[in-house]
């Protein structure tokens, strides 16, 4: 689906925060067939990292990522949905993704929602991330899959102490820096121009993922589509003029 507001001019111009690097490391016959097209063309994936949807999306996205040319660039916007809520309100939409999509959840993670009372710092979980992708030159989808799998498997939140830092550490990085600069009023701003954006991006009600490709903005199918049907929607958004 085209979209038609704002979204593109966005997409053209961008901001003082950009995280545009190769999205995985891929054989090139896997990948898709690159052209100087590709130039022109960034994938942008709007999502809260708590969204229990997200969590079960990632697949779909992670095997675009993997088909995409390496010198197509990724932004990451967090939306912020679930900022300021109680965990146990993840457990609807949980056993909704459960059921749907077979996505399998951690012990230590339904443990956390029976607990409740645990309020979610998306915000700060924003700037982590933002850390997180700034740090280094990881894939985009390797930082997303490890945050994923600390939070719907270990039931650690990316806001709980000592948690950023151990993500980062896991993946190579400087996770104490990347905790120390998740806390400054600067990580706060990105954060939340982050969430300013997902508003622009109608995503308030769930994972998002779009193309910006020669001055237009495509949105890919949602929950739901296989990796397969992305990849394919992707070649036909190179394909056009």
């Amino acid at each position: 689906m085209e979209r038609t507001h704002g979204v593109e001019t966005w997409c053209a111009f961008g901001r003082d925060r950009r995280v545009r690097r190769p999205i995985c490391s891929v054989p090139p016959q896997s990948a898709v067939r690159a052209s100087a097209a590709h130039d022109q063309t960034l994938l942008v994936y709007v999502l809260d990292v708590y969204d229990p949807w997200a969590y079960a999306y990632l697949p779909s996205v992670c095997e675009l990522f993997q088909a995409a040319a390496p010198t197509v660039g990724v932004e990451v916007v967090n939306s912020g949905r679930y900022d300021g809520r109680d965990i146990s309100e993840l457990a609807a939409s949980t056993a909704a993704v459960a059921a749907s999509t077979g996505a399998a959840f951690g012990s230590e993670f339904y443990r956390l929602l029976g607990m409740g009372g645990v309020r979610l710092d998306a915000e700060h979980a924003a700037a982590g991330m933002i850390g997180l992708l700034a740090a280094g030159d990881l894939p985009v989808a390797t930082v997303l899959a490890e945050v994923h799998r600390e939070f719907f498997i270990h039931g650690r939140p990316l806001d709980a102490p000592g948690v950023l830092r151990s993500v980062g550490d896991r993946l190579g990085l400087d996770g104490h820096a990347i905790e120390v600069f998740a806390d400054t009023e600067r990580a706060r701003e990105l954060a939340a121009e982050d969430f300013a954006m997902a508003v622009d991006f109608d995503s308030i009600g769930g994972p998002v993922l779009l193309a910006s490709h020669a001055g237009r903005v495509f949105e890919f199918d949602g929950l739901g589509a296989s990796g397969a049907r992305l990849v394919d929607q992707f070649r036909s958004v190179l394909a056009r003029p």
